[in-house]
């Protein structure tokens, strides 16, 4: 019964964008995601792979493109890959997939993504509401997967723990504005568990929602940079906090 009703619920989120896609079965997805901060040269190969793919996208040769950005920038989508679903299924469906039993292959065409293990894990809200909701969030994908991993990237590439949790918090904002856009009636409900998990360490001081804008919706606004700019021909992300339009109005300078 979990399986078919995760499957039903991946299912339906899976329409709100191709970030809350996750991959119905193993298929050749022959590494835990544990490996990606266990196994130090797969998790180097994906660094260079982001960098090469940046570095043809700007017509220059890798070197052009710093090692730290491609670091930045793989964990930030590979964070959006680790929440979206995670966030998506929670607030849409109460039940969710634990991102810590996913698998993923480095033997692909695109960008690194995720899918479902042979026996699935399953992520389940009592009455808890979205004080539960968050710290499922905090439990299984921050602490289970993306600190471990941004551990192991600061292993590898010199790069604040700060921007890489700061990239963390701009992709939960992402993911709950998705939800809110496909879905209005979960519109509060989606903002509300950001901010929950947006109050609390380690995201607390990395972003906020700032007043509606002209089209009426909440905009986010991060604290620190993810490093775009600087891939040449790069420019700075709607929620950057270098950008003059987008100016913080709490938390440390951006880094």
């Amino acid at each position: 019964m979990s399986e078919s009703r995760l499957r039903a619920a991946l299912t339906d989120i899976g329409a709100i964008n191709p970030f809350f896609v996750l991959a119905p079965e193993r298929c050749t997805a022959i590494h835990p995601v544990s490996d990606l901060w266990n196994r130090p040269d797969l998790l180097a190969a994906e660094v260079t792979d982001v960098r090469d793919r940046l570095a043809d996208s700007a017509a220059v040769p890798a070197s052009g493109v710093e090692k730290r950005v491609a670091a930045s920038l793989l964990y930030q989508g590979l964070a959006t890959r680790v929440l979206c679903p995670v966030v998506g299924s929670l607030l849409c469906h109460g039940h969710g997939p634990d991102p810590t039993a996913l698998y993923w292959s480095p033997s692909r065409t695109g960008p690194l993504s995720f899918a479902l293990g042979s026996e699935t894990a399953l992520l389940s809200l009592g009455e808890g509401g979205l004080d539960e909701a968050a710290a499922l969030v905090r439990v299984y994908a921050l602490e289970g997967v993306l600190a471990p991993l941004g551990a192991a990237l600061r292993a590898h590439v010199t790069v604040a723990p700060r921007l890489l949790w700061g990239n963390v918090a701009s992709a939960l904002a992402g993911a709950v504005t998705a939800v809110a856009a496909a879905r209005p009636h979960r519109a509060g409900e989606a903002r509300g568990l950001a901010e929950r998990v947006l109050a609390r360490a380690p995201l607390a001081g990395l972003g906020e929602f700032v007043p509606p804008q002209a089209d009426g919706h909440p905009v986010f606004v991060r604290t620190t940079c993810c490093l775009y700019y600087r891939v040449p021909g790069g420019g700075t992300c709607g929620d950057c906090a270098l950008s003059s339009s987008r100016a913080p109005t709490s938390g440390d300078a951006p880094r």
